[in-house]
C-alpha cells in the first residue's frame, strides 16, 4: 500500500495546488477587510473656519501735528522742514525743532530714529545734530499712543570755523518702524 505525503506527491502537483491556496487567503484577507469597512456606520465630523487677514503698516509724519503725510521715499522726501527754520546758523547756536510721528497701522510699531546730514554737505565742520523724546513704540490707529511729539536739535560748535561761513547741509532725520503686536 503507498501512502501519499507530501513527500511523495509529484513537484508538478505541489505547483498546482500553491496557486489555489493563495488565492483562497487572499480572498479571504478581502473579505475580512471589506467586512470590517461596512461594519463602521456611524461617522461625525468638526468643522473649523479661521479667517486671516495681514496687519496694515503706515507711519506718517507732520511737522505742524495736524497734516499728515507719508514719506518713506528719500529721493523724494515730502516732509520738508522750512529752510528759515535751520538759516543764518552762528556760532554756539542751538536751535530746537518739533516734529511729529503718527503710527496709521493695525498694529504697534517700534521705533527708532537716525539723524545726519546729506552727502551733499558743504559744510567743513557739520553742527551737531540730534533727536530727542522719541518714545520708544506706538499704539494702532485710533488708540491713545498712536501719536508722537518729538524734538529734532542742531547745534554749532562755540568755535565754529570761519570757513563754514555760507556752507549748507540738508539734515536727514529718519523714523523707523517695525511692527510689533
Amino acid at each position: 500500500m503507498t501512502t501519499n505525503t507530501s513527500q511523495n506527491v509529484p513537484t508538478k502537483e505541489r505547483r498546482k495546488r500553491h496557486p489555489l491556496v493563495a488565492f483562497g487567503l487572499a480572498a479571504l484577507a478581502v473579505g475580512g477587510v471589506g467586512a470590517a469597512i461596512t461594519s463602521a456606520a456611524w461617522t461625525d465630523n468638526t468643522l473649523f473656519a479661521a479667517p486671516a487677514a495681514a496687519a496694515t503698516f503706515d507711519l506718517q509724519g507732520s511737522l505742524d501735528g495736524k497734516t499728515w503725510t507719508q514719506s518713506g521715499n528719500a529721493d523724494a522726501i515730502e516732509l520738508t522742514i522750512p529752510t528759515s527754520q535751520l538759516a543764518n546758523l552762528l556760532p554756539g547756536q542751538t536751535r530746537t525743532l518739533d516734529l511729529w510721528v503718527r503710527n496709521e497701522s493695525s498694529v504697534n510699531a517700534a521705533l527708532t530714529s537716525q539723524v545726519a546730514f546729506a552727502s551733499n554737505s558743504t559744510f567743513t565742520t557739520k553742527p551737531t545734530v540730534a533727536v530727542s523724546g522719541l518714545v520708544a513704540s506706538l499704539t494702532p490707529t485710533g488708540g491713545t499712543g498712536a501719536q508722537d511729539q518729538f524734538q529734532l536739535t542742531v547745534t554749532t560748535p562755540s568755535d565754529w570755523a570761519p570757513v563754514n561761513q555760507g556752507k549748507s547741509g540738508t539734515v536727514v532725520v529718519t523714523i523707523s518702524a517695525t511692527a510689533t503686536s
